[in-house]
């Protein structure tokens, strides 16, 4: 299976975090990734490296500027991490994507929530967002929680698919 390197920048082309993921599918809208465990992610930012005893499903939309990383849990318990961001630039074995600070969190119970709002508006001023960026990051933020709301692809079934096969392979793999 094809394994990529996703790498997360700011704005300013900094690295931001990165980490490894094997490709599920790939077509022209999206880009579906899983992550075993123990999943790494290099924190760039912070200088840390964080180890995770769950996996994870990435999908990364080519059409529109988001992610969506779906925690997935031993215990059956999942979480959404929507990261609001450049679309994606794929060469080789990488996936480069830069980060527009707001992020979606939906939790285990269903109740979503925006992060960051804070860090974008520092960060408007730092990196000097143009205008349109900044139309397109408020765009984004709707249509994530339109998508979700309203059941859309890909919140309509078809990440719940792939956490079950997911979830299927660490049961009868016993990764520890």
């Amino acid at each position: 299976m094809k394994e990529y390197n996703v790498n997360t920048y700011k704005y300013d082309h900094t690295i931001h975090y990165s980490w490894k993921s094997e490709l599920i599918e790939e077509n022209k809208s999206y880009i579906l990734l899983k992550s075993l465990p123990p999943r790494k992610l290099i924190h760039h930012t912070r200088g840390q490296t964080f180890v995770y005893d769950n996996a994870s499903l990435e999908f990364i939309s080519k059409s529109d500027g988001f992610t969506i990383n779906t925690d997935i849990y031993r215990n059956g318990d999942i979480e959404y991490y929507c990261n609001i961001c450049s679309l994606p630039i794929s060469k080789e074995n990488n996936i480069d994507i830069v980060d527009l600070d707001i992020d979606m969190i939906i939790d285990k119970e269903g109740k979503y929530y925006f992060v960051d709002e804070d860090e974008f508006e520092i960060n408007i001023i730092k990196y000097q967002y143009p205008d349109n960026l900044i139309t397109e990051v408020s765009h984004l933020k709707e249509k994530l929680e339109s998508l979700y709301r309203s059941k859309e692809f890909p919140f309509d079934g078809f990440l719940l698919k792939h956490v079950e096969t997911i979830m299927n392979d660490l049961n009868n793999n016993s990764v520890k």
